[in-house]
């Protein structure tokens, strides 16, 4: 590839990743927005559920009060509308402790009792005129609705800015005869929201902010076409908008980029919003977008260099195609040293290889050979003494070592490692007691007492029947000549011993010998190393052994304590089925 072609190559990977990292942060930013957004709107749902459970404490009290007959006798007294206006401080003070215990009892800021003309002539406020006695309702939202017969509600907002929710409800006493008015402090029941680190506003259907967290918000509009009320400050602009999407909002009380959150309060006829910083969604955003980008730039800065290396590669040839016309008539004659130095090189791995075997095979098979030696001379024996029957059974049991030999063969394990072999499941138990077969003679020779013990019955694990049973040949052949060692005159004993820990099968092979004179314990596992006496063995069973173990996917454990004895443990995985499966061969 040109230059050119390459450089060509290069912007085009620039701009790809420029699209993938814009596309990458545009969905990540919705995802995130998205994911904000509806933890906005728990936010709001229990907030307006807590507005609109304590609103209802105050909605039903108009109406309870309207049913209460000294209530109805206070408005019906004659004297009380004759003097609405100038009444006695007695009778002021009266109506103004009843409406003011109801008012204490339930939190609301006032209670006001009015003719059905409007004129406040009862209240258990009197220090604020709006809500005091003397104050004029008609033509107010709430009472009109009131002598409707139905519940009145308003929002109203004192000169000081105060805002007051009203419930108003008339009174009848066979007709029409007056109206009751709770009046409830706002800033009160939206004082809990002021916990919350998100900016919360509920406004009304024509934008007016009533509520919020932010005090510099409240009574604001979100359109410009509705006057603030008691507030100086503009509307309130927010760019944008929607369930979930990222807003911005460039004004003195809030600024910056918000995730928006919506809830609509149908009783109030409100909407309520949470405005959620939108910084960490966009750092996250822009993070996921750099590192596409990153991504996109490695893969492209790899595309690129694979392409200069083909192009070195394409200009090597080249110069290779001609030099190599020159060294053409070397490489003849070399080529015939090389074909010598390569075959005595092969002769060289196979005698290697064939030493390396021989000697495993020499070791695997002396203790099945012996067992073999052992049965043809108590064959000739039976023979000669006419038990035919006796001497054909010793003749099947050597078949049988010579065919168990057979499968030793495509067994044994050298130092190099092989591919593992098909395990399936395997009584330890009946491996175990073929073992003990193999080893008859050199046990009867020995006089050492071999036993064998189980836990709770048999142990299926996974491995291979006849390479697990040269394992315990090894062992236990070991054992015995260790144990046969201290006790030349008898009371030599090797005890092997099956059971279950932990989801593994487990036998031991226990002696009464030496012990082990290696140090560490574990380097008796190496090749050659050995603790008998010279010519008895080469130092292979024991490293043989492991490396079928491993095979199987198990460990092998040495201890010991100098003079009294040695212990060897292997642990196997379990068969997955159980202890009915019957063992297999390799």
């Amino acid at each position: 590839m040109s230059r050119r072609r390459l450089r060509l190559a290069a912007a085009g990977f620039l701009v790809l990743a420029a699209a993938i990292a814009y596309g990458v942060r545009a969905y990540t930013l919705d995802y995130l927005a998205r994911d904000a957004a509806s933890r906005g709107i728990a936010t709001l749902n229990f907030h307006a559920e807590a507005f609109e459970g304590a609103l209802d404490k105050y909605r039903i009290l108009p109406a309870m009060l309207a049913r209460r007959v000294d209530l109805r006798a206070m408005i019906r007294g004659a004297a009380l509308f004759e003097r609405a206006e100038s009444g006695s401080a007695d009778m002021r003070q009266a109506s103004r402790d009843l409406l003011g215990e109801h008012a204490a009892l339930t939190g609301a800021l006032a209670i006001m009792v009015s003719t059905s003309d409007g004129r406040v002539f009862a209240s258990s406020l009197d220090d604020r005129p709006e809500l005091a006695v003397g104050a004029r309702l008609a033509g107010q939202a709430h009472f009109v609705t009131a002598l409707d017969g139905r519940l009145g509600r308003q929002i109203i907002v004192l000169p000081d800015g105060r805002r007051l929710y009203l419930f108003s409800t008339q009174v009848r006493a066979d007709e029409l005869v007056g109206v009751v008015t709770v009046a409830v402090d706002m800033e009160r029941l939206e004082r809990p929201w002021a916990l919350t680190r998100d900016t919360i506003l509920a406004y009304e259907p024509d934008g007016l902010i009533v509520l919020s967290n932010r005090e510099e918000l409240r009574l604001r509009s979100l359109a410009a076409s509705v006057p603030p009320t008691g507030s100086e400050a503009g509307p309130l602009v927010i760019e944008g908008g929607g369930q979930g999407r990222v807003v911005r909002i460039d004004d003195p009380a809030l600024t910056g980029r918000y995730v928006m959150s919506l809830r609509a309060v149908p009783v109030l006829e409100w909407t309520m919003m949470a405005l959620g910083d939108a910084a960490p969604v966009a750092r996250r955003a822009t993070l996921a977008s750099a590192l596409a980008a990153s991504a996109s730039l490695l893969f492209s800065g790899i595309v690129l260099s694979v392409l200069q290396r083909r192009r070195n590669l394409a200009q090597k040839l080249r110069d290779d195609r001609a030099v190599s016309l020159r060294l053409e008539r070397l490489v003849r004659d070399r080529t015939r040293d090389l074909r010598q130095a390569r075959n005595e090189l092969i002769q060289a791995t196979k005698l290697a290889a064939l030493g390396q075997m021989s000697a495993a095979i020499a070791h695997e098979f002396n203790q099945p050979l012996a067992a073999i030696v052992s049965n043809a001379d108590n064959a000739q024996t039976l023979i000669a003494r006419g038990d035919d029957a006796s001497a054909i059974e010793n003749i099947t049991r050597i078949r049988k070592l010579v065919d168990r030999l057979g499968s030793i063969s495509r067994a044994l394990k050298t130092f190099a490692r092989k591919p593992r072999s098909h395990l399936q499941p395997v009584s330890l138990k009946a491996v175990c007691e073929a073992a003990m077969a193999v080893l008859q003679p050199k046990r009867r020779e020995s006089g050492v007492d071999v036993t064998l013990s189980d836990d709770g019955g048999d142990v299926m694990v996974m491995a291979g029947a006849v390479r697990m049973e040269q394992v315990i040949v090894n062992l236990v052949a070991n054992a015995i000549d260790a144990a046969r060692a201290r006790h030349r005159d008898g009371g030599g004993r090797v005890d092997i011993r099956l059971w279950r820990e932990d989801g593994a099968g487990v036998v031991s092979v226990r002696d009464n010998g030496g012990g082990i004179a290696v140090s560490p314990k574990d380097a008796v596992f190496d090749p050659f190393v050995t603790t008998k006496e010279g010519g008895e063995g080469l130092g292979l069973g024991l490293s043989i052994t492991y490396n079928i173990v491993k095979d199987f996917s198990g460990t092998i454990v040495a201890d010991s304590a100098l003079g009294e004895g040695a212990v060897f443990t292997v642990r196997l995985p379990m068969a997955g089925d159980g202890g009915d499966t019957p063992a297999g061969g390799d």
